[in-house]
């Protein structure tokens, strides 16, 4: 497995002006190809005469004092294993995947900024030399914002620290950290830069010298490895050609069980695709994040998705693939997770995951059930004083649809809104709405609801045994309960649904319904807009309905401060008029 590989170089006084000058070219290097820019991502220059790199380390320390041996400075050099970034060919200097250039750049850059904020002055990513890495330079300021680079980086153990952090950081890409507590001296930049520069030893190509400088050791322990497995594969090769030959030569009857082998053999020896990870994630209840692509967000989990690899921050785990994603989400074994793969992506896109193996325990292995939210009743009062008081909601509906279950409070103070199906039969998930504190935006759905097979809905209006004569669709339960207030001088049956924003729209049972008798009541904006565009291109005979206000909650919410005005001023008038007649 590919290492990640950091060093760290301290610098004093005029050591800041001349590790600038090799960075940005400014003076000869003779590994470095002139045609080749090199991005800077951290202190991009802003006008035409940028400050160079002392003046900004100098405004960075402030008007502190300086002592005359101090480290004002520290330039770490931040790179991976060659294999990582060519893994096809480790070898051939100057060379990668653009893939594995942009994943690495971007961990990187969020482990800089998560860890180091402001502090890094400038960050650059060197493309002109053998192998990618990343220049960045550290204002080494502690906690109360002193220069004071003891603190960060005095000792073996706070070395060690800022090795372990970064590997933390790596390890969704696919790399580990070196052996820790290892003999190997530590590198430094310098010393690094003088070995990759000087003429190299004709028997060694650029990667083995990379390996060599990280840590020789390991270098020489993985070549063993590597010669050990190569000669098994030989001989598992030979062995396997041998019976391939001896089928071959054998009777017309045996051919049949030649194609099978062949079958097999190109089964086993072929990389099984996996399901992309995002829709995974989608499927299993989390939210991709707006600010970065790569994190995906429940209120348990902080998921980072880098292809096939994910990473667990809040958790600290990580791990392959869509087994195991499903795995440590739902807290399930393996035939579950299998199970429940095939639940949502059916049976051929679940096999591309986990390979012909898994074919007897998709047809064996029941999905998983979902299971909704520990009730908690103690926290019941709270949730109904957020869903009266917040969002104005009649206590009585609020009692109604408690008393139903389909509204209660979980032991983490959330208000839970069982989604089922149509026919009230199945429930197949729950909406979570967080109550707890001032400002509380917490909103998503229960791990392990499915989002299209079940919705929060009720019915109100007409006798039990009446059909369904009006379809209201919002986009959450809240919505559903305020539009239904608002709503209340109409008579006719009518079922409120939720579809959890852009969700699944049941419109198989709409279509049965009378011309005009669904009404798609989404937010008043961008969103709400396209969502309701679509749903009305597949029922035409629908009807679009906008609140005044951005949602229909809001618009209960303003209904009720005007109410309250309105008798305010009533009740100010009859004081007056009081006063007056006596």
């Amino acid at each position: 497995m590919p290492h990640a590989i950091a060093r760290i170089a301290k610098l004093k006084g005029g050591g800041i002006a001349a590790s600038e000058q090799h960075t940005k070219r400014q003076r000869e290097t003779p590994n470095a190809n002139p045609e080749i820019q090199n991005i800077r991502f951290i202190g991009q220059p802003d006008t035409a005469s940028p400050p160079d790199l002392e003046t900004l380390v100098r405004q960075r320390i402030g008007g502190q004092a300086i002592r005359k041996n101090a480290v004002e400075c520290v330039e770490m050099v931040l790179t991976a294993s060659p294999e990582y970034f060519r893994p096809d060919e480790p070898g051939r200097a100057g060379y990668y995947h653009l893939q594995q250039l942009e994943n690495f750049q971007q961990a990187v850059h969020q482990w800089l900024d998560e860890k180091y904020g402001d502090r890094i002055v400038r960050a650059e990513l060197h493309l002109d030399e053998a192998t990618p890495h990343i220049h960045a330079y550290l204002v080494p300021l502690d906690e109360k914002g002193k220069l004071n680079c003891r603190a960060l980086f005095g000792g073996r153990e706070k070395l060690s620290k800022f090795q372990d952090s970064y590997a933390i950081a790596m390890a969704p890409l696919g790399l580990e950290r070196g052996i820790k507590g290892s003999r190997a001296t530590h590198t430094e930049v310098k010393e690094y830069y003088a070995a990759v520069t000087q003429p190299p030893d004709l028997t060694l190509d650029i990667a083995t010298l990379h390996h060599q400088l990280a840590d020789r050791q390991r270098a020489i322990k993985e070549k063993e490895d590597l010669e050990r497995t190569a000669k098994a594969l030989a001989r598992e090769k030979e062995v396997l050609q041998q019976r391939l030959s001896d089928l071959e030569s054998t009777v017309h009857a045996q051919k049949r069980e030649i194609e099978n082998w062949k079958t097999l053999y190109t089964d086993v020896a072929n990389k099984v695709r996996d399901l992309p990870l995002e829709q995974v994630a989608y499927e299993l209840g989390l939210d991709p994040d707006p600010k970065d692509k790569h994190k995906w967000k429940h209120e348990n989990h902080i998921i980072n998705i880098t292809g096939s690899k994910f990473y667990d921050w809040q958790h600290t785990k990580g791990g392959g693939g869509a087994i195991d994603l499903a795995m440590h989400v739902l807290q399930c074994e393996f035939k579950q997770a299998v199970a429940w793969l095939n639940d949502r992506f059916g049976e051929g896109a679940t096999l591309t995951a986990v390979a012909y193996q898994t074919r007897d325990i998709i047809q064996k292995e029941p999905p998983r059930q979902f299971v909704p939210p520990k009730q908690d009743e103690s926290k019941w009062h709270q949730v109904k004083t957020y869903l009266t008081r917040e969002r104005r909601l009649p206590a009585a509906m609020v009692d109604a649809l408690h008393q139903q279950g389909l509204v209660y409070a979980d032991d983490k103070q959330n208000a839970v809104f069982i989604r089922r199906s149509l026919d009230e039969e199945t429930i197949a998930g729950a909406t979570l709405r967080g109550t707890a504190g001032t400002d509380n935006t917490f909103k998503g759905l229960a791990l392990g609801s499915k989002r299209n097979a079940g919705w929060f809905h009720f019915q109100i209006g007409g006798q039990s045994s009446d059909p369904i004569q009006r379809v209201v669709l919002v986009e959450s339960p809240i919505d559903a309960m305020s539009f239904a207030v608002l709503d209340r001088t109409d008579s006719r049956k009518t079922i409120y649904l939720s579809t959890d924003g852009a969700g699944v729209v049941p419109l198989e049972f709409f279509r049965q319904l009378p011309n005009k008798s669904v009404i798609v009541a989404y937010d008043n904006d961008s969103p709400g807009n396209l969502m309701a565009q679509t749903v009305m291109e597949q029922l035409p005979n629908s009807i679009r309905k906008l609140p005044k206000a951005q949602d229909w909650n809001q618009e209960l919410k303003n209904m009720f401060n005007l109410e309250q005005q309105q008798n305010r001023q009533r009740e100010s008038e009859q004081k007056q008029s009081r006063g007056f007649s006596l």
